[in-house]
């Protein structure tokens, strides 16, 4: 199914969000397709070569921030459009990786190299991340412990506006942020890991800003909230998981640009198997085609992104939840 044509979105109407199985249903799902393609077991585990991406993710983004120095504001904008924010994206799927234990074996060294990611994207995002996501995977859906969902509050502000879609994803960490009061877990926040996250990001940021200006660090947290909002590859929050079709809550990006930004646009095969890393995620769809041939997939995130804004049918809520809200 190609999602990029309107008319294959379902009805969902505005005022309530749609009933999910959620995580339930994966796992269901994973042992169906394990079960008729046993071989996709061979495709589990850590790439290495992803440490030695986030190195060169870092350098390219950091030489290009110390390149900007004393640049014109036109140019670091221009800069943080292209080249920075698609940096920036990589770097956060990196993140991505590195929780899933699919860089190194070791979760300390995964956890390491996360920060390391961390450093090219100005704000201490790394252990925050780790803390929430793994309940996105063993709660989807779920209303208070899957931060993806959004809040009733958030989903009524919203609506069908295109103005309001434009500012909330521009604004799309912040809305996130305080998606997180619904989140009820005993795990401590404040763990070594968050405050080591936060200590370093700040000391390297100091260091940027004494070395090479204001510039460069602009340059930087632009590419950054560029990467996650309003910009074609801040689409990504929603083609993971708007409905599009009926029974389909969870969407693809594919493309030829696709390896450009680490596959982080097969997010079905992701779902279905967190254990295998983004370079292999292409692989299952065509080691088990028939559980993928429905998939709802984008083609090009720039049609995305103004359809969003543009179509009234796009709307907070198309998602679907595990838990009644009022």
């Amino acid at each position: 199914m190609a999602c990029d044509r309107p008319r294959a979105l379902a009805a969902i109407p505005l005022g309530e969000f749609q009933v999910s199985a959620g995580g339930r249903a994966e796992r269901s799902r994973r042992l169906q397709i394990l079960e008729a393609h046993p071989e996709i077991r061979g495709l589990y585990g850590p790439n290495r070569v992803s440490a030695i991406v986030v190195v060169g993710l870092v350098g390219a983004q950091l030489a290009l921030a110390s390149a900007l120095r004393g640049a014109s504001p036109w140019l670091m904008a221009a800069t943080a459009v292209g080249p920075g924010a698609l940096l920036a994206a990589n770097l956060t799927a990196m993140i991505h990786e590195a929780h899933h234990l699919l860089i190194f074996q070791s979760p300390r060294a995964n956890r390491i190299i996360a920060l390391i990611a961390n450093l090219g994207l100005v704000t201490a995002s790394a252990a925050p991340f780790f803390h929430y996501h793994g309940w996105h995977h063993a709660a989807l859906g779920d209303y208070e412990m899957d931060v993806g969902i959004p809040t009733q509050a958030e989903a009524r502000w919203v609506r069908d506006s295109a103005w309001r879609k434009a500012v909330w994803l521009a604004a799309f960490p912040v809305f996130q942020g305080l998606r997180t009061a619904k989140f009820r877990s005993s795990e401590r926040f404040w763990t070594g890991w968050m405050i080591g996250n936060i200590a370093a990001q700040l000391i390297v940021d100091a260091v940027i800003l004494q070395a090479w200006g204001a510039e460069a660090l602009a340059y930087l947290a632009l590419s950054y909230a560029l990467s996650i909002g309003f910009h074609p590859l801040g689409t990504r929050v929603i083609q993971e998981h708007f409905l599009v079709a009926d029974g389909q809550e969870t969407g693809n990006y594919v493309s030829w640009a696709s390896p450009l930004e680490c596959n982080f646009g097969y997010h079905a095969e992701h779902h279905d198997f967190p254990r295998v890393a983004w370079t292999r995620l292409p692989r299952i769809a065509r080691l088990a085609p028939e559980f993928y041939r429905d998939t709802p997939v984008h083609r090009s995130r720039t049609a995305l992104l103004a359809r969003f804004i543009f179509d009234r049918r796009w709307h907070l809520y198309r998602h679907a939840v595990r838990s009644s809200v009022s």
